[in-house]
């Protein structure tokens, strides 16, 4: 969704001090006793799509009787610490993503889903309709996010950002006419800048999202899906999305641009 934030490059060094995701619910985070049992699972994101699916994927846990801490490094970190075995593996990753990846397994079944669609200021005049309609507008998307890589390639004029604040602080200066997002991160990132007539095109590909782990942490795949399966079926995993969505999308109005955000939107 995602969520996505840079590509692959050079490895980097593995940081000293981690960034955990408290996503301002103590209730929701899982607590542990030894760290050696706790299972660390990348994110490119604290809001957003990404800080709902570490919600789920708390809860997911929990019930599964698993011990989580989440860390929010850029996109291309996450993938390269998911792959090297520096993290056990990533929050979130699309049906696709383990194709290329061997030694990453999929929980089955996916635990989330996102809608991607473009937007516009008012008087940029795009008309977007289809994917093929983006090739027309200078575009902006998340680094290192699969599924932006895929409705982008061969694009003739994109821009990689690193988030999708910095990204629609571009649209907003007129740097874009179109930003590439999910509908749950955009709607964060619009509320929390403050911008308004934002123009929403049509939904222009949805993603079924998984949870990836590391290889060596293969024999917890079962139990975890079989989590979200009964999680599914009892009609618990709707509504705790639509809670979650609906708590990050008022506490990004609530909570104004970050002066980093604001720095890094500058490079």
């Amino acid at each position: 969704m995602g969520v996505s934030c840079e590509e692959p490059g050079t490895v980097p060094m593995k940081p000293t001090r981690r960034q955990l995701i408290t996503f301002a619910f103590p209730a929701l985070v899982v607590s542990w006793a030894r760290a050696a049992d706790v299972l660390s699972i990348t994110t490119v994101s604290k809001s957003g799509a990404s800080g709902v699916a570490g919600r789920l994927l708390t809860e997911i846990y929990r019930q599964a009787g698993l011990q989580l801490k989440i860390e929010v490094v850029p996109g291309a970190r996450a993938s390269l610490m998911s792959l090297s075995g520096q993290s056990d593996g990533d929050v979130i990753r699309i049906r696709s993503y383990g194709q290329t990846y061997p030694q990453l397994v999929r929980v089955d079944p996916a635990y989330y889903r996102l809608s991607v669609r473009a937007y516009s200021m008012p008087g940029r005049n795009a008309v977007v309709r289809t994917p093929d309609d983006l090739q027309h507008y200078s575009l902006g998307a998340i680094r290192g996010v699969a599924y932006a890589s895929e409705l982008t390639e061969n694009h003739p004029a994109l821009t990689l950002t690193q988030n999708s604040e910095q990204m629609f602080r571009m649209l907003q200066a007129g740097r874009l006419d179109l930003a590439l997002d999910t509908t749950v991160t955009a709607q964060s990132s619009i509320n929390k800048l403050g911008l308004k007539d934002v123009v929403e095109s049509p939904e222009l590909a949805r993603f079924d999202f998984h949870h990836y782990l590391h290889a060596r942490r293969k024999d917890l795949a079962p139990r975890i899906g079989e989590v979200i399966r009964k999680m599914k079926a009892s009609g618990e995993l709707d509504r705790l999305t639509a809670e979650y969505e609906a708590v990050m999308t008022a506490a990004a109005t609530e909570q104004p641009a970050s002066a980093g955000s604001q720095r890094s939107s500058q490079h």
